[in-house]
C-alpha cells in the first residue's frame, strides 16, 4: 500500500463498521486489521503502482496500470488494464466483470473488497 497520507477520499475503518458507511460505492484495502477506505466517485478509478492511479497499491505484483473501475448504467465494472498478473473475482480470473457489493478482488497478491451501501 502506498505511505501517501489519508486524504478525504481515503479513510481508514475496522472491518467490522464497511457496512455502516454512507451510502455510496467503496474499494476497501485490507492494512492489517483496518481496511483503507476508497469512494468511487469517480467515472473512471485507475488502480495500480503507478503515481497516477487513484488507488496505489505498492507491491511488486501490482502493474504500474492494472485495473480500472468503470462507473456504467448498470453498476461497477472491473478491467484488467492489460496487467501482468491478472485480476481475479471472487477467486477466478476475469478480463471483465460487474461487482456486486462484498466481492473480494485480488490485484496481484494485494485484496480488495467492493462494497455497495
Amino acid at each position: 500500500m502506498s505511505s501517501d497520507p489519508i486524504t478525504d477520499r481515503h479513510r481508514r475503518h475496522p472491518a467490522a463498521t464497511l457496512e455502516s458507511l454512507p451510502p455510496g460505492r467503496y474499494l476497501a484495502v485490507e492494512d492489517g486489521e483496518e481496511y483503507l477506505v476508497v469512494a468511487l466517485d469517480k467515472p473512471v478509478v485507475r488502480v495500480g503502482r503507478s503515481i497516477a492511479a487513484d488507488v496505489r497499491l505498492d507491491d511488486a505484483s501490482v502493474s504500474r496500470r492494472h485495473a480500472l473501475l468503470i462507473t456504467e448504467q448498470d453498476g461497477i465494472h472491473l478491467v484488467d488494464d492489460r496487467s501482468l498478473n491478472g485480476v481475479e473475482v471472487n477467486g477466478e480470473r476475469v478480463p471483465r466483470a460487474i461487482l456486486s457489493n462484498g466481492d473480494v478482488i485480488a490485484v496481484g497478491r494485494v485484496r480488495l473488497r467492493f462494497v455497495d451501501v
